[in-house]
């Protein structure tokens, strides 16, 4: 009787227990949910542009042999000028902008920590592998041997290139709105005629001709007008214009139009963005974030 009793209540239990199981696990479902959605947003990460601005707080203390490298570089640019106040400006400026830009680039994981010492030695791994490589007759390309100022200037131009590929590879929603106004600003540059096909008639006789786009900019330098009215002209527009002692006349016949989607072109877009001025203010600013001081004598 005892073992009835006990199978029983356990049998009366069990659909309460299926209940209260089913709404637990339902109520769990709907907590991580919930959970989820929130921990997306707090999680997000910031974008590059935001990013870089957090970049702040480092001060970078330049010793005196590094300080004189960067005069250096300072009085190839201002050979013609004798101010010696003007000159230790412009070597702060240029300490300030070398190293907010390797700064950058070891920030973006392209590049390892910055130091002229680390520079002089990559330069002579870099020289003693040009060495071999004219040895073993590799071409090279640039100077056979570097010295410091040309091997830092290959150094930088290079990783100027790929912060600013990096950067618009990974264009956060600023940075996009920002080239997007860029992109409608310049239209001209991205829409244009792809290839005309024209006529020109001198003395009576005329000629027919087809030009692209980057022949345009040849023709500024032989025929500037012609050039003009190919650029900014439609189909079957006929034209007349003097060429030194001739009257000519013309026609465009037809006209083959590019048509740059934003979208579609956003990297490349960007990066013209970038290159256009935007990325040096990037680096004033990061400039002003992480400012440099020279060590004292």
């Amino acid at each position: 009787m005892m073992s009835r009793k006990t199978r029983s209540l356990s049998t009366r239990k069990s659909p309460l227990l299926t209940i209260m199981g089913f709404i637990l696990s339902l109520a769990a479902v709907v907590m991580l949910v919930g959970f989820l959605n929130q921990s997306d947003e707090e999680r997000q990460q910031p974008g590059i542009t935001e990013q870089i601005f957090s970049y702040s707080g480092f001060t970078r203390v330049i010793e005196q042999e590094e300080v004189k490298f960067y005069h250096q570089l300072a009085k190839r640019e201002v050979d013609d000028i004798d101010n010696s106040d003007l000159l230790d400006q412009r070597t702060k400026a240029i300490a300030q902008s070398v190293s907010a830009q390797f700064y950058l680039g070891n920030k973006l994981g392209l590049y390892g920590p910055y130091s002229l010492t680390h520079l002089q030695e990559q330069m002579k791994i870099e020289n003693a592998q040009r060495k071999v490589d004219k040895k073993n007759g590799k071409a090279i390309y640039g100077p056979e041997q570097f010295d410091i100022y040309s091997y830092y200037q290959y150094v930088a131009s290079n990783l100027e290139v790929k912060i600013i590929d990096y950067l618009a590879a990974n264009a956060d929603k600023p940075l996009l709105t920002k080239s997007r106004a860029y992109f409608e600003e310049n239209i001209a540059l991205y829409n244009h005629a792809d290839q005309i096909v024209y006529s020109i008639t001198d003395n009576g006789s005329a000629e027919e001709h087809t030009i692209d786009w980057s022949q345009l900019k040849s023709l500024d330098n032989a025929d500037a007008e012609l050039a003009d009215i190919l650029r900014s002209g439609e189909a079957g527009q006929e034209f007349s214009y003097t060429f030194g002692n001739l009257q000519r006349t013309g026609k465009i016949i037809s006209r083959t139009d590019v048509k740059t989607d934003f979208t579609q072109q956003k990297i490349a877009i960007t990066s013209d963005f970038l290159k256009s001025g935007y990325y040096k203010q990037l680096l004033q600013q990061l400039s002003d974030n992480n400012p440099v001081t020279f060590a004292e004598n």
